[in-house]
């Protein structure tokens, strides 16, 4: 295998886009002589730790004309949650049936959605290292604040590297302990993901230990005291080990005690950032539940209603859907999360399957006023991750008890479930794929790729961008349709 200079790999990612944290700040390279002058100032470095989080969000959400697209919509369409046969974000092509090969090349029209996704969440994690060199490694004092500006950049440099691995077959692990004159070669998916636990870790100490309290500014919404703090990183590194397998295979080999520990101490509140329609938004959001765009794939209203088809094929099943009219469900949440639709405004001769009857409207206020809490995690989805935990530790009546308590019942209204391995499993699926609709970013796309649900062909996660595979003197590959390793780059599987 090819090894590749890092101080080459971090400026071919940051001369693509360089992400907002302090307004007159460039991201520097570790081994420039001006950086420890430029980062020398205190307030320097906590003006660049004050937008982390903020950068952070908006590599995942933004979708803003001066904002990076990212593959939020891709994963959701692909996951028969979503469904939406417009071109933009690439959603016509990743609903394609039969799913196709991805195009990586940098020429093809929605290579942003990778591209960018990849440079700005390298951006950040550049920022992260920045702060934490000084800090960490040249023992720059920040003041009063400074274990809580090495917390968030703990943090956020975990999610960054994270969120790589979930995405990505591979990448390159570059923290402030790398040495960029070296060479390294692409980690494994699993070994980002391995490294991103260690900052989330390091995160979680901090915060246990040291008092302090999130700034509104750096996240706005609800209050975060270091304990919060350190109960939000616990659930987002039970997320990185619940949602990183690429097949069943693989997640019934996650280390479930550690998920347990994770997920049993995390968080008991929603993380939701409020959004103020000028730093703060969520286009995700706004497009895959605005009229006229993403509607509910009938996969979904399938599993509220089973008397519903869960796909379409022709305008005659179409015709047959409209004739039976509105769903009807023993869950409550069809009436408060999805609305019906009498007509779809998609085209047909791109395939009936993109077809639906429904929208998804729980976020309603939020496209109203825009100034609304944005779900990245619901405290139901932690919730999950202890019940899948203590199902796979033979802990059943526990996991009963978790499922019983928690939002399939207080907001779905659903009878309680018996301490049965499979119906508590096949409970969490509904619970992801209905409870947790539109929250965090790829969580539907994550938890029917784990379980072999993706459709045949449907990629398991994206290759390195094509534009950097060409910076750096890589060779070209690709995933998808039957490229690849089949059920590790591609599904074999499929729910049809």
């Amino acid at each position: 295998m090819k090894m590749y200079k890092i101080k080459y790999i971090i400026a071919a990612i940051v001369a693509v886009i360089t992400m907002e944290a302090c307004s007159d700040l460039d991201i520097k390279n570790l081994n420039d002589p001006d950086f420890e002058t430029a980062f020398s100032n205190p307030s320097d470095i906590e003006g660049v730790a004050s937008g982390l989080i903020n950068n952070w969000f908006k590599s995942l959400n933004a979708f803003g004309d001066d904002d990076p697209e990212s593959p939020a919509f891709a994963l959701w369409i692909t996951a028969d949650a979503g469904t939406c046969s417009w071109g933009n974000f690439a959603m016509r092509d990743f609903g394609r049936e039969p799913r196709i090969e991805y195009n990586n090349t940098p020429s093809y029209s929605y290579a942003s959605i990778s591209d960018d996704y990849y440079s700005s969440l390298y951006s950040v994690l550049s920022q992260c290292n920045d702060i934490l060199t000084q800090t960490d490694i040249n023992g720059v004092n920040v003041g009063e604040n400074n274990d809580m500006v090495k917390a968030v950049a703990y943090f956020v440099q975990g999610l960054s590297l994270g969120y790589l691995g979930l995405v990505y077959d591979k990448g390159f692990i570059v923290t402030q302990y790398t040495d960029v004159t070296q060479k390294l070669e692409p980690a494994p998916y699993k070994a980002m993901i391995d490294s991103a636990l260690v900052s989330l870790d390091k995160c979680i100490n901090i915060s246990e230990n040291i008092t302090f309290t999130i700034p509104s500014t750096w996240l706005p919404g609800d209050t975060y005291t270091n304990i919060d703090f350190a109960k939000l990183a616990r659930t987002f590194a039970a997320r990185l080990l619940v949602y990183s397998s690429r097949n069943k295979t693989e997640n019934d080999n996650v280390d479930w005690q550690r998920v347990y520990d994770y997920a049993k101490n995390g968080v008991t509140k929603d993380f939701a950032p409020l959004a103020d329609d000028a730093i703060w938004y969520n286009y995700y959001h706004v497009y895959a539940a605005y009229s006229g765009w993403g509607q509910v794939d009938m996969y979904i209203i399938h599993m509220l209603d089973n008397n519903m088809p869960s796909t379409l094929s022709s305008a005659t099943d179409y015709q047959n859907l409209i004739a039976m009219g509105p769903a009807t469900s023993s869950d409550a949440r069809l009436g408060t999360d999805f609305e019906y639709l009498s007509s779809c405004s998609f085209k047909p001769d791109r395939g009936y399957y993109f077809f639906s009857n429904y929208r998804y409207s729980r976020l309603d206020d939020y496209l109203t006023t825009w100034t609304e809490p944005m779900p990245e995690i619901r405290a139901a989805e932690n919730d999950y991750f202890i019940a899948e935990a203590e199902v796979h530790l033979n802990k059943l009546d526990e996991a009963k008890t978790v499922m019983n308590n928690s939002a399939r019942h207080t907001r779905g209204g659903l009878p309680d479930l018996p301490a049965d391995k499979d119906q508590i499993l096949s409970a969490i699926h509904y619970e992801r794929m209905v409870e947790l609709f539109l929250s965090g970013f790829g969580v539907e796309y994550f938890e029917m790729r784990k379980s072999d649900l993706l459709q045949k062909g449907s990629i398991l996660h994206f290759p390195i961008p094509g534009s950097q595979l060409q910076v750096m003197e890589m060779d070209y590959y690709t995933f998808g349709n039957t490229t690849g390793t089949a059920g590790v780059d591609y599904s074999n599987g499929g729910w049809k």
